[in-house]
């Protein structure tokens, strides 16, 4: 079942058009990859997938509805959104940052179930963050933040988590942390939409990449289809040398 359908889509900030007639689609239960240049459209994309913005042409469908059409909270039951950066004025501890999630399942100033408190657990639990739970969110590092972020989305108990640049400013050992994260949730039935600027991270972990260029769709397929020598030069401008990874058989690329 297709659980995105992006079709036509267009859209541009005053004059500057950023994205030109751009259809794809997400199968549920798969892992995609947004990948290309900075300014090819990659956020500006999710954004609208999620519709936070609002195309000037175009559609886009979630599990067959137009998104358009539906209320904010439908949405929210559906996809989760976790942006590249997220700023916490209030100094909310782990487990109330966490319970913003259910929102889209409470009505206001309705207090809150055992079903949300045990999805709250199960949140903590499944993006490693449950020891935290009573520390002050800025008294986190940015890697611990990031995965109390993706925790709140899966609060929300979705069936696509969609994140824009998860790993960026993140160590190794957070990058691998996050990536794991994301490959499990998939393995247990969650579509995931990534964007991604680290091509070796979104090569090992993505089974499906889309590459946009100038605000269109170069190209679409599995890692090994998409990442080669002759594609990267054309659209980064930028020589590498491409070797398979000894243990995943998937490529990843060196500077030359």
């Amino acid at each position: 079942m297709k659980s995105i359908v992006v079709n036509t889509i267009s859209f541009a900030y005053n004059d500057d058009a950023v994205l030109k007639n751009i259809t794809l689609d997400i199968t549920e239960g798969d892992f995609v990859g947004i990948i290309g240049p900075n300014g090819a459209g990659k956020s500006t994309l999710l954004r609208i997938i999620c519709r936070i913005l609002h195309p000037q042409h175009g559609t886009v469908l979630l599990f067959g509805d137009d998104i358009a059409q539906m209320h904010g909270k439908q949405i929210a039951q559906y996809l989760a959104f976790v942006p590249q950066e997220t700023y916490f004025s209030l100094n909310f501890t782990v487990e109330d940052v966490v319970r913003m999630g259910r929102y889209p399942y409470l009505s206001p100033f309705q207090r809150e179930r055992c079903d949300d408190r045990d999805a709250v657990d199960r949140a903590l639990h499944a993006a490693h963050v449950d020891m935290f739970r009573h520390r002050q969110i800025n008294s986190l590092s940015s890697g611990e933040r990031q995965r109390v972020v993706i925790a709140r989305a899966l609060a929300q108990a979705p069936r696509i988590l969609i994140l824009d640049e998860p790993t960026s400013h993140l160590d190794l050992h957070h990058q691998h942390a996050i990536m794991e994260l994301l490959g499990n949730l998939n393995k247990e039935g969650m579509s995931i939409l990534v964007v991604n600027h680290d091509l070796n991270l979104a090569s090992l972990y993505c089974r499906r990449l889309i590459l946009l260029h100038e605000g269109s769709v170069f190209a679409q397929g599995t890692p090994g289809s998409i990442i080669n020598e002759q594609t990267l030069k054309q659209i980064y401008q930028t020589d590498v040398t491409i070797i398979q990874h000894p243990h995943k058989n998937v490529p990843q690329i060196f500077l030359k």
